[in-house]
C-alpha cells in the first residue's frame, strides 16, 4: 500500500458502516508496526508497510505472510479468539473489509478480549489470584511440551544468546548516565559476560536436551488474559523467528520479571515455583536471573529509544526516560549478588520491614525469620492474637529478650548450613540487636543491619491496612507504634556491623536496588 493512501484507509475504517456487525463506535490504536481498529466485539489489525531490520512488513506479500503467521502462531495459546485473515480491498473509491475489489492489504481479525480479565488489569485491581496463575502454568506447560524443538544450535545456543546480549549493550551505550548509570551498565555487562563464560556447558546441554523450543517470545502481562472459563495468551512474536525460538526459561522469565517490576515478587516466586514443578527438566533455575536481567534490559533499551524520539512530546519522552531507568535498576538487581550471611531488618512497627523481607525471600529464596512468629511460637500462640499494652504480656522486656535469643539460635542454624537468612524484627534496642550480632560472629558470617524508615503518615497507612486485612501475625497498632523509639546505632555498633538505612516509602524495586548496590 502506498503511504499516501494510509489517511484515506484509516478514515474509511473509522466508519462504523464498514463493519458487520456494525459497532457503536470504532477506535484506532497505533503501534510502531500496526494499525489496530477496535470495533465493538472485534479487533482488526493491519500491519504497517515498515522495515525496521528485525521486522520487515515492507511489501504486500510479506504482510500477507506475516498475517497468516500471526493467525497460526497465536491460535496455539489464543484459541478461537483469533478468527481469520481478512483482505483489505479497494472499490468504488474507498476501502472495505473483503468482498470484491482490488486487494491492497490484509488484516488479522480476532475477537476482542475481556479487558477486565487482562492480567495487568487484574493485578492493578488487586484481583489476581493464585488459582489463575495455576491455570496459566498448566496452559504453558502443555504448550511447551508440544512445541517444536530446535537442537541444531541455530537458536538458543550460547553464541546466539551472546549476540543478542552484546547487541543490547552496543545499542544502549549512548544512554549511559542518562537512562542507565555507568556503574550499573558495567555491572550488568560483567554479570552477563561472566555467566556466558562460566555456563557454556549449561547452554550446550539445554540445546542438546531440547529446551530450546518454538515459544511465545513476548510473554508479559499485557499479553495474558485470565477469564473464568480458561486462560489465554496472545500477540506472540510472528515477525522474527529468532525472537520466539528460544530457551523455555527465557520465555517464562519475561513474565516473572514483569510481575517483579510491578512489585509482586511474591506472585513471581509462586509462578516460577509452579513452572519448575510443571516443566520438570525443561526448567533450570540457574538460567532464571540471567534471563530476567536480559528481559529487563531489553525493556530499558526500548524505552530509552522512546525517550529520544523527537516525534514524542517532552512529557512523553520524560516518562519513557523514567520507565527506562526503572527497568535498568531492576536489571541491576538481577545482576548483583544476593545478601550473604545474616540480614537484620529493623525499625518501628509499620515501617515496612515485613514487606521488604517478603520481597527478598521471594526473589532470592532466602529463609525469612520473623520475630512476631517466633514470639508466639514461644508461648504456644501461633496463629492467635496476643495484643497487650506497650511492654507488657508477651511483649515484656524479658519475653522480648527470649524471642531475640531464639531468633539468634535459629539464624545460626541456618547459616551453619551455608544458607543466608533474613531476620525481620523491630530490634529497637542495641541489647536485642547484639544477640543477632553475636550469632553472626560465632558463625563467622557477614551481618548487615538494614534500618527501615518511613514518614509517620506512611507508617499509619501501613498499620491501618494491616488491621483492616486482619491476617497479619503482628499485634502492633498505631498506639504501640507511637511508643516505640529506635535506639540509633552508636559509633561502636557501626564499627561492629555493616549498616544501611532504607526509605520504605519507596516501592520495592527502588528499595531492593538501594539494598544490592550498597552491599
Amino acid at each position: 500500500m502506498n503511504e499516501s493512501q494510509n489517511p484515506a484507509m484509516i478514515q474509511d475504517f473509522l466508519q462504523t458502516s464498514r463493519y458487520d456487525p456494525q459497532p457503536e463506535k470504532v477506535e484506532l490504536v497505533q503501534t510502531h508496526a500496526s494499525w489496530v481498529f477496535l470495533a465493538g466485539d472485534y479487533v482488526y489489525k493491519i500491519k504497517k508497510p515498515v522495515d525496521f531490520g528485525f521486522l520487515d512488513f515492507s511489501t504486500l506479500a510479506k504482510r500477507s505472510f506475516y498475517c497468516q503467521e500471526e493467525l497460526r502462531l497465536n491460535r496455539r495459546l489464543g484459541g478461537d479468539y483469533y478468527l481469520r485473515v481478512e483482505n483489505v480491498v479497494k472499490r468504488d473509491g474507498g476501502f472495505f473489509w473483503g468482498g470484491k475489489g482490488t486487494i491492497v492489504d490484509h488484516a488479522v481479525v480476532m475477537r476482542r478480549l475481556p479487558e477486565a480479565f487482562l492480567m495487568r488489569q487484574l493485578l492493578a485491581d488487586d484481583l489476581l489470584q493464585e488459582k489463575q496463575l495455576d491455570e496459566l502454568v498448566a496452559l504453558l506447560g502443555t504448550f511447551y511440551e508440544a512445541a517444536k524443538v530446535f537442537k541444531d544450535g541455530r537458536f538458543g545456543s550460547r553464541d546466539k544468546v551472546r549476540f543478542d546480549v552484546e547487541e543490547n549493550f552496543s545499542q544502549t551505550k549512548s544512554f549511559v548516565n542518562n537512562t542507565i548509570m555507568a556503574r550499573d551498565y558495567q555491572r550488568i555487562i560483567e554479570f552477563s559476560n561472566d555467566f556466558l563464560k562460566d555456563q557454556h556447558k549449561l547452554f550446550v546441554r539445554r540445546v542438546k536436551e531440547g529446551a530450546v523450543r518454538e515459544g511465545h517470545g513476548d510473554l508479559h502481562m499485557e499479553h495474558v488474559c485470565l477469564p473464568p472459563e480458561a486462560p489465554l495468551v496472545y500477540d506472540c512474536i510472528e515477525f522474527n523467528k529468532r525472537f520466539r525460538r528460544l530457551d523455555v526459561v527465557n520465555d517464562i522469565a519475561f513474565l516473572a520479571m514483569d510481575l517483579e517490576e510491578n512489585n509482586r515478587f511474591d506472585y513471581a516466586a509462586y509462578f516460577i515455583e509452579n513452572c519448575a514443578n510443571r516443566l520438570g527438566s525443561l526448567f533450570d533455575a540457574k538460567l532464571l536471573f540471567f534471563y530476567k536481567c536480559y528481559r529487563a534490559y531489553v525493556r530499558g533499551k526500548v524505552l530509552s529509544f522512546l525517550s529520544a524520539d523527537a516525534a514524542l512530546g517532552e512529557a512523553d519522552r520524560e516518562q519513557a526516560r523514567e520507565r527506562a531507568a526503572r527497568y535498568f535498576r531492576l536489571a541491576t538487581i538481577y545482576a548483583c549478588k544476593p545478601p550473604a550471611g545474616i540480614t537484620l531488618l529493623a525499625g518501628v512497627s509499620g515501617s515496612g520491614k515485613s514487606y521488604l523481607a517478603r520481597a527478598m525471600s521471594s526473589l532470592w529464596g532466602i529463609k525469612w525469620l520473623r520475630s512476631d512468629v517466633v514470639r508466639k511460637e514461644l508461648h504456644g500462640l501461633s496463629g492467635q492474637k496476643a495484643a497487650a499494652p506497650f511492654g507488657e504480656g508477651i511483649y515484656s522486656r524479658d519475653q522480648t529478650a527470649r524471642t531475640y535469643q531464639l531468633l539468634a539460635e535459629q539464624a545460626a542454624a541456618e547459616v551453619a548450613d551455608g544458607k543466608p537468612v533474613i531476620i525481620d524484627a523491630s530490634s529497637l534496642k542495641f541489647a536485642d540487636r547484639n544477640l543477632i550480632y553475636a550469632a553472626a560472629e560465632s558463625s563467622k558470617v557477614p551481618i548487615r543491619l538494614v534500618v527501615c524508615r518511613a514518614p509517620w503518615p506512611v507508617l499509619v497507612k501501613n498499620l491501618q491496612k494491616r488491621e483492616a486485612d486482619g491476617v497479619d501475625v503482628s499485634d502492633a497498632d498505631i498506639k504501640i507504634a507511637r511508643r516505640q523509639r529506635f535506639e540509633a546505632p552508636t559509633l561502636d555498633e557501626v564499627e561492629m556491623v555493616s549498616w544501611l538505612e532504607i526509605d520504605t516509602s519507596q516501592d520495592l524495586v527502588e528499595q531492593l536496588y538501594h539494598l544490592v548496590t550498597a552491599l
